[in-house]
């Protein structure tokens, strides 16, 4: 991309207001997908969540009906509001895809924000795709400028820089110019944060949720007139200097639409409801039980060294509720140990309490160690299980199933996708016409069908 505009906003502007699918790589196109397959199915596991049920009140209460659907929900609001419900519910089980460009959960904002801005100009399935694409393509631009600086500072990426890639989103979903465009991520871009203090709380899905809707909210008041900062990134008081950003690739920008982040690093989907940073460190312990012949009761320690990246997330040695579970890695590999999965029934409250999984996680230890990071494996982990009778049996994964490295095949993300689906209550049949519907979706006439909005009232969680 040339950067053909005044300031680095408007020549972002340009270039995500007129992209076109057909100007999209096929691989590329690929991935987007799949991360709307993976995002939708996680949203509708989510919507289940007692907070989602909270912030969905909330939403209905505070936000007129409108056109736009929540996940997993009968009611319809206006696109603020859909936005904000679909993004907590997309992120509550910290089961959707990450991005390691900013370190950030990409689609967790960028798709509700595109939905919710489709679904309300009466767009169809291209359009969102389209959108859904200008936006992660965007929020990955800008965090390569910052670099993963403000990350390790304590800002959180998903917020910080998806907000920007929500407003690229919900402004070409309405259509808006590439001026409209500008003025939707200047608006957004004045109220960019995100603080990693949230993390083990209800605050951060919650955060993914209210990005994606002040995202839509941008684009929105940027249709009717409303401006913002044109130099909101560059300026001595802007988003760079204020974020101690400028200390990425500040060339980012001119590759938009020539290296397309999407697929350059890539996306890695989840096989476990948890933090990425506990992928390796769980999948490993499965595989040396397996590859062993070993019992839990065979167990006396499990050490997990892990790279700075995964020390910093996982804070909760102890958890005492379902959102600290997700950032600890005794609970991960725990659950493998107790109950050999790692599914979203481990997340239930009164899992945490089963004796068996408390004696499990008293087996784990985690120990950070600074030599093991790889920037090509920054959540990597060697794991040694010591039996107890003194055998010790160790190996290292830097990167676990479902990174672009170590991809997950297509059989196993329609796994995850089934296993999504009924866990939110959708019956087999909805679930099908709505698997078929994303598999075609720049062919669909409405971004997704009614089925993404049904749900039985109670729904027992599989494994």
């Amino acid at each position: 991309m040339a950067r053909n505009a005044e300031t680095l906003a408007g020549a972002v502007a340009a270039w995500s207001s007129a992209l076109r699918l057909v100007d999209v790589p096929a691989p590329v196109v690929d991935v987007a997908r799949n991360c709307v397959l993976d995002l939708v199915g996680v949203g509708l596991a989510g919507a289940r969540d007692p907070l989602c049920a909270r912030v969905a009140a909330y939403a209905t209460a505070s936000h007129a009906p409108g056109e736009a659907t929540l996940l997993g929900r009968p009611e319809r609001l206006n696109p603020v509001g859909a936005a904000l419900v679909n993004g907590t519910a997309a992120h509550v089980l910290d089961f959707d895809d990450t991005s390691y460009t900013g370190i950030m959960h990409g689609s967790a904002v960028v798709f509700p924000a595109a939905l919710a801005a489709v679904q309300h100009s009466g767009g169809d399935g291209r359009r969102l795709l389209e959108a859904f694409i200008a936006g992660s393509e965007v929020a990955y631009g800008i965090a390569l400028l910052c670099g993963t600086g403000p990350y390790f500072k304590g800002w959180w990426s998903t917020a910080t820089f998806g907000i920007f890639g929500a407003a690229a989103a919900a402004a070409r979903g309405l259509g808006l110019d590439a001026a409209g465009t500008r003025m939707a991520l200047s608006i957004a871009g004045v109220q960019a944060s995100g603080l990693k203090a949230a993390f083990g709380t209800d605050a951060k899905p919650y955060m993914a949720g209210r990005a994606a809707a002040a995202g839509v909210e941008a684009a929105l008041l940027a249709a009717a007139g409303v401006t913002g900062p044109a130099d909101v990134l560059e300026n001595s008081r802007g988003f760079l200097r204020l974020l101690d950003g400028e200390q990425g690739d500040m060339q980012a920008l001119d590759r938009l639409g020539v290296v397309w982040r999407l697929t350059d690093p890539g996306i890695f989907f989840k096989q476990f409801p948890v933090c990425s940073g506990a992928h390796a460190g769980a999948e490993l312990t499965l595989h040396l039980l397996e590859r062993h012949a070993l019992l839990a009761a065979d167990i006396g320690e499990v050490i997990c060294e892990v790279t700075p990246t995964v020390a910093i997330s996982l804070v909760h040695d102890r958890p005492q509720t379902p959102q600290e579970a997700q950032f600890s890695m005794p609970f991960a590999v725990g659950s493998i140990l107790a109950f050999g999965s790692l599914g979203i029934n481990c997340l239930a409250p009164h899992v945490l309490t089963d004796p068996a999984l408390r004696e499990a996680m008293a087996k784990v230890r985690m120990i950070r160690d600074d030599s093991l990071h790889d920037d090509q494996a920054p959540e990597g982990a060697r794991v040694t299980i010591v039996t107890r009778d003194g055998q010790r049996f160790s190996d290292y994964l830097g990167q676990p199933t479902g990174m672009p490295g170590n991809p997950m095949s297509a059989d196993a993300l329609r796994g995850k996708f089934l296993r999504c689906c009924a866990a939110g209550g959708l019956a087999p049949d909805a679930t099908e016409r709505l698997y078929r519907h994303i598999g075609s979706i720049e062919t669909a006439a409405t971004p997704l069908p009614t089925a993404a909005a049904q749900a039985a009232p109670e729904a027992a969680v599989p494994a």
